[in-house]
């Protein structure tokens, strides 16, 4: 069982070392867990908007599967695996903009709340923006283990003082584990994507 907790955590990682998509995906899950951190949102407006990011990169990952799992039986051109993939990459952008949908009708809905907020949200767009940055720039650099390590410790000072005034625990803890997992895809990411078929 824990074998099989492992490899599910490394298709995870694998995605996101791997995949363009996963790592907007990453970011902007990660941008929601600030929003969560900075407004004081009710119990059904929380899980709707927490529920939403993870089913987002859920169907991420399974668009990566679909994908290479036709590239191993397609050798060559062949029109119905263009329209599997593309059908599938349909399917994560179909439910990243009701996500996105999900998202503003929660805000809308919760207007006077967002108004009162001004101080959290000045806060929250103040180290919130640097800390999607570093984030963005961890997952997209050139592989070096001492700069993702800077940056990473970066994040989570920057995410530590958003969580010393946060009004959502679960949110802060999403948020620390999007930047730590990030972190962590990159630092294994030779053993992540290396072919053990190759010498």
């Amino acid at each position: 069982m824990l074998a099989s907790f492992s490899y599910a955590i490394d298709g995870v990682l694998r995605t996101l070392c791997t995949q363009r998509n996963m790592k907007i995906h990453w970011v902007s899950g990660t941008a929601v867990m600030l929003v969560g951190m900075a407004l004081n949102l009710d119990l059904a407006s929380r899980a709707s908007v927490m529920f939403c990011v993870f089913l987002v990169l859920s169907m991420e990952v399974l668009n990566t599967a679909l994908e290479a799992f036709v590239d191993l039986h397609a050798k060559q051109y062949a029109h119905h695996a263009m329209v599997a993939k593309d059908a599938a990459a349909a399917a994560v952008l179909v439910l990243a903009i009701g996500a996105m949908v999900v998202l503003a009708d929660v805000l809308l809905h919760s207007w006077r709340m967002v108004a009162s907020s001004g101080e959290a949200i000045v806060r929250t767009v103040a180290l919130g923006l640097p800390l999607l940055v570093v984030e963005a720039v961890v997952l997209s650099i050139r592989r070096s283990v001492p700069v993702i390590a800077s940056l990473t410790v970066l994040a989570v000072l920057a995410l530590s003082t958003l969580a010393w005034f946060s009004r959502d625990e679960v949110f802060s803890l999403g948020a620390l584990t999007f930047v730590l997992a990030g972190a962590y895809a990159r630092l294994r990411e030779p053993t992540l994507v290396q072919d053990p078929a190759l010498p």
